[in-house]
């Protein structure tokens, strides 16, 4: 939520801006040069170019005008307005007697840098700040041209009252985009702050879920297998040590980043078999969804579970579909159960269906899920 709220702000701003800016630019256009245009009429030599130049400030200011009262960029038309803004102070000024371009009559000087402040300042301060340099060699330049050199002392002195109200125009909006800047990087750090918390905090649940069987499965083994309490040569406490073991590696193996976790946490099981001497065969079939981890303790479990009992080998197999996921066992194996918790219990919560057949020396399991919806 934090940086669309920044972004919102920065909006707002620019927006302000803009509006100050076309309020400044129009009242100029209409109450500074209207006036002098009016005026001079008689002194112009092409009353019909003073009147066209007018004419396109005009409808550049509409144009810009309207789209900023919306908030909407001006996007590609702002280079066509800016051509025309330059079009309309060549008219204006090739409009008039050389000799009277220092006069209060020539009034287009006072009120192109708005128009190119008001098309610029919400791209680029750089690009306004560019423009009015331009706009303001051009007119030196024009003024040497036309042989009225003599009045360069004059027009530095305009300029400078020019530059004293919009260089602080320009100041303001590049203060106002270091402001906004500023803003969006504290807001972007404190978010990428609460967001690290958050994971962290996550993390810590995920961790304490993970390791909070331990407290009553491997940590009571441990505890006897320290003080002495437990008989090792017990078959049944020897296998509840070997399923402990197993699901401790199966809990290592869920925190490992891997294509795919289920068959990985699956060869965690049966890795201690595999090492004692027992022949694994492991074969997949068919393409499935990735099961939750609850899902996927629940689907090893069975298979972590007989394998302390088995005697030669065993043959695993992971079969997957569109609508589940099956992961069926059958192992030379002792039919007995391990010590400790019923072998469907992992299953009751998760939506497993555990299913069991024994004949002779044969054991087969099969943990079959089927996600709903």
């Amino acid at each position: 939520m934090a940086e669309p709220v920044s972004h919102l702000m920065a909006g707002k701003l620019l927006r302000g801006l803009r509006l100050a800016t076309l309020a400044i630019t129009v009242t100029t256009l209409f109450g500074f040069a209207l006036p002098l245009l009016v005026t001079g009429w008689e002194t112009y030599s092409s009353p019909a170019r003073q009147v066209l130049a007018f004419t396109i400030l005009t409808v550049v200011a509409v144009v810009a005008g309207v789209r900023i009262l919306r908030d909407e960029p001006l996007g590609r038309p702002r280079w066509v307005l800016v051509a025309a803004v330059i079009a309309a102070a060549a008219l204006a000024t090739t409009g008039i007697p050389a000799a009277e371009l220092m006069s209060e009559e020539e009034w287009s000087y006072g009120v192109i840098g708005w128009f190119g402040i008001l098309l610029l300042v919400d791209r680029s301060v750089v690009g306004a700040a560019v423009f009015l340099g331009a706009y303001t060699v051009a007119s030196f330049a024009q003024l040497a041209l036309v042989g009225q050199g003599h009045e360069t002392a004059d027009l530095v002195v305009v300029t400078a009252i020019m530059f004293g109200c919009e260089l602080p125009v320009l100041a303001g909006a590049m203060a106002l985009r270091s402001l906004v800047a500023a803003s969006s990087a504290a807001t972007a750090d404190a978010e990428r702050v609460r967001t690290a918390e958050v994971v962290a905090e996550h993390l810590h649940a995920d961790r304490r879920l993970r390791y909070a069987d331990l407290a009553t499965t491997s940590i009571p083994l441990l505890a006897d297998l320290t003080t002495g309490s437990v008989d090792l040569g017990d078959e049944r406490a020897r296998s509840a040590y070997a399923v402990a073991a197993a699901r401790l590696r199966r809990l290592f193996a869920e925190h490992d980043e891997v294509a795919d976790p289920l068959l990985h946490e699956l060869r965690a099981c049966l890795d201690l078999a595999e090492r004692h001497g027992v022949a694994i065969y492991l074969g997949t079939c068919g393409e499935r969804p990735t099961p939750p981890l609850a899902v996927r303790r629940a689907l090893t479990e069975p298979a972590l579970r007989i394998m302390p009992n088995v005697t030669s080998e065993v043959r695993v197999t992971v079969l997957g579909s569109a609508t589940g996921v099956t992961v069926s066992l059958l192992a030379d194996a002792d039919a007995s159960e391990p010590a400790d918790s019923d072998p469907a219990g992992a299953a009751v919560h998760s939506g497993v269906t555990v299913t069991r057949l024994v004949h002779g020396s044969k054991v087969w399991v099969e943990a079959t899920w089927q996600p709903q919806g």
